[in-house]
């Protein structure tokens, strides 16, 4: 596959794995990878869109409720990205610490469209790019999720070579809200309430994730420096199946407990993703849209 490969881990996230199923095969030796990505040359192609919708709770300090609707249409042709160096563990691929920043040259060239439109919402979004080519977001307060599934439908009149990403419809799922079940020993934990959840340099012992699951496509379990940080880019992510449980390894707490930040954030995001790729009449893809729905919980925590 193309270099784009790579600079599509930094567009939609997506180093995917995960843990069992019914029983509790969180930890060790049980971490599995889903392959949600059946046709790998659905992404070979540097004309990219990138479309959203990204629902946010954070409860207790700071709490907010919204959701944020976006979509870029992109040339990736001349922009580069060399991945952040990361931290990971061998027996426990889901989880991975950020060890420094993505570095990145070039810059990626917008492409037209006249308009896209989200439906299943709240309300109907419809988006439209300004003089630049340039699409806003627009922010819905509270949950923006109204059906079952949202639906996409990008206008354009143009081609590729004029400049203009082609139009197409889809339809993804819209997921549910996370429900938080455990954190280590804090069953029914309330992350209003900041509990400390054991972020300490001699942590020997695993911590273990538990939640209600929702059919998501995939589950992320993120814990970022708060206040005070050094390193506030060297945050622990973790991304799994739907299953209801994970297990983040010792080793991973332990690293975190390095940085000075006096809080972290806990997030747990359940999402749905869709590649709607667009061929050639010889079945090329010429360009690929990555649309991702998403709901977020988060809550600050300490150590």
């Amino acid at each position: 596959m193309r270099k784009i490969t790579l600079l599509l881990f930094s567009v939609v996230a997506m180093a995917l794995a995960g843990c069992g199923s019914e029983q509790n095969t969180c930890g060790p030796d049980n971490d599995l990878t889903p392959n949600i990505i059946p046709d790998p040359s659905a992404l070979d192609t540097f004309m990219v869109a990138s479309l959203g919708v990204d629902e946010l709770e954070i409860v207790g300090s700071g709490a907010e409720h919204s959701t944020l609707v976006q979509a870029h249409f992109n040339d990736f042709t001349n922009y580069q990205v060399q991945l952040a160096e990361t931290i990971e563990f061998a027996d426990h691929p889901a989880c991975f610490i950020y060890a420094g920043r993505p570095v990145t040259s070039g810059d990626p060239i917008p492409l037209h469209v006249d308009k896209a439109t989200f439906g299943g919402l709240s309300q109907e979004v419809v988006l439209e790019p300004d003089e630049f080519e340039h699409i806003p977001t627009q922010v819905l307060t509270q949950r923006g999720y109204a059906s079952d599934e949202v639906s996409i439908d990008v206008q354009s009149t143009g081609t590729l070579a004029d400049g203009d990403f082609p139009a197409f419809t889809e339809t993804i799922q819209a997921p549910a809200q996370p429900v938080l079940l455990r954190i280590g020993d804090l069953e029914l934990v309330d992350l209003a309430s900041s509990p400390s959840i054991g972020i300490k340099a001699d942590r020997i012992d695993h911590m273990l994730v538990q939640w209600e699951p929702s059919g998501a496509d995939y589950v992320e379990v993120k814990i970022l420096p708060g206040a005070g940080s050094e390193t506030p880019y060297a945050k622990l992510r973790c991304i799994t199946f739907d299953d209801g449980c994970l297990e983040i390894p010792a080793g991973a707490l332990a690293h975190l407990a390095l940085d000075m930040a006096t809080n972290f954030q806990f997030r747990i995001e359940n999402h749905f993703f869709v590649i709607h790729p667009i061929t050639d009449d010889s079945g090329k893809t010429e360009a690929s849209a990555l649309i991702d729905t998403s709901s977020t919980l988060g809550g600050t925590v300490l150590r």
